[in-house]
């Protein structure tokens, strides 16, 4: 799994002038971890009782065609739709449902600037696990923003992961890290721990899948969010539960792009779908103001010097990161979402 990095076109020139402020141990790290990692994903061929081999069996009876939802036969290097013939490329163990027809306009928008900024923290984070803990500037600075559920497993997506047996869990979004150890993960690129490249539009599962679903800061980048609120429910199991974290005053992110904004009400909206809804704060008043001024400092320095800039928004950061705790007291403030960074929804899939 991983990349090829010739294809994906992000050279260590480009990964040397991105992150100029590293140290030059952490650099050469970094770079000779990312040459292991193109080594390692030059044969797409999975063998039979490798750990690639283990995660696809756990799901590939589940999958369906994205395109007419049929059944779809396994053959050693591909998935073929048994209706429409189309086939689906596995590659490193990795059904890619992206690669060609419609879901290669999805994959064209991973070319632009913003995306391959993203293309390139993903694999420096890869790499910095291969390598060893990152040391630089953002790893000892504080957190600007206070998040209510520090591991969203113990606040209310918990009856996700409750319950006997194993719960199948599918993470819309998921990868460079995996949030739980047994979940399936969709992305629409083959980062690190992702287990299927896929358009959230079009979830390639067949109805009534899993046991869970959840989304994190996944929905503001797609272009028709209440198409993928659907499809996660159409994949759920009657009686399951999913859960979404949704920005609301949130900087601007592209990564590949950045299209909404939810309210609490409009997330009462987007998944009146689901039964036993419950909508709450992710993420305070005062973080999102926090954030937003932190995001402003640079900008009122010279563009000219990049590091100064730098250095402005982590000073503004170890004065003001504090501020944040002030979010605990506006916790069941009334007024409190008008202004709140973001929400979590959590609802069950009516039976």
């Amino acid at each position: 799994m991983g990349f090829d990095l010739a294809s994906q076109r992000v050279s260590l020139l480009s990964l040397s002038r991105a992150y100029q402020w590293r140290s030059d141990t952490v650099l050469i790290r970094t770079c000779f971890s990312l040459f292991i990692i193109q080594n390692q994903n030059m044969n797409n061929i999975v063998e039979p009782g490798t750990a690639e081999s283990s995660r696809l069996e756990r799901f590939v009876h589940l999958l369906s065609c994205p395109r007419c939802l049929s059944t779809l036969d396994l053959a050693q290097t591909s998935l073929i739709c048994q209706q429409c013939q189309r086939v689906y490329p596995i590659l490193g163990g990795v059904p890619d449902f992206l690669s060609s027809g419609e879901g290669q306009c999805l994959a064209d928008s991973l070319q632009g600037d913003a995306a391959q900024r993203m293309r390139e923290e993903y694999l420096l984070e890869e790499a910095s696990s291969t390598a060893g803990p990152k040391w630089d500037i953002k790893s000892v600075l504080p957190q600007i923003m206070l998040k209510y559920d520090a591991d969203f497993r113990n606040g209310p997506a918990r009856k996700l992961f409750e319950g006997d047996g194993d719960p199948l869990v599918l993470n819309v979004g998921g990868g460079p890290n995996r949030e739980t150890p047994k979940e399936i993960t969709l992305n629409i690129s083959n980062f690190n721990n992702v287990d299927l490249v896929a358009d959230a539009h079009h979830i390639p599962f067949a109805d009534n899948s899993f046991d869970g679903v959840y989304s994190l800061a996944v929905l503001e980048h797609v272009t028709s969010p209440h198409e993928v609120v659907a499809e996660m429910i159409r994949v759920l199991k009657p009686g399951g539960y999913l859960y979404s974290e949704v920005p609301f005053m949130f900087f601007f992110h592209g990564y590949p792009s950045d299209y909404t904004r939810v309210t609490q009400e409009g997330m009462k909206l987007m998944f009146s779908g689901l039964e036993d809804v419950e909508v709450g704060m992710s993420h305070g008043p005062v973080s999102a103001v926090l954030q937003s001024a932190n995001m402003v400092v640079p900008m009122l320095l010279p563009a000219s010097m990049p590091v100064v800039r730098r250095l402005g928004a982590g000073l503004f950061r170890l004065l003001f990161f504090p501020l944040k705790y002030l979010d605990l007291l506006l916790r069941d403030h009334p007024d409190a979402h008008t202004v709140a960074g973001g929400f979590y929804v959590v609802g069950r899939k009516p039976t």
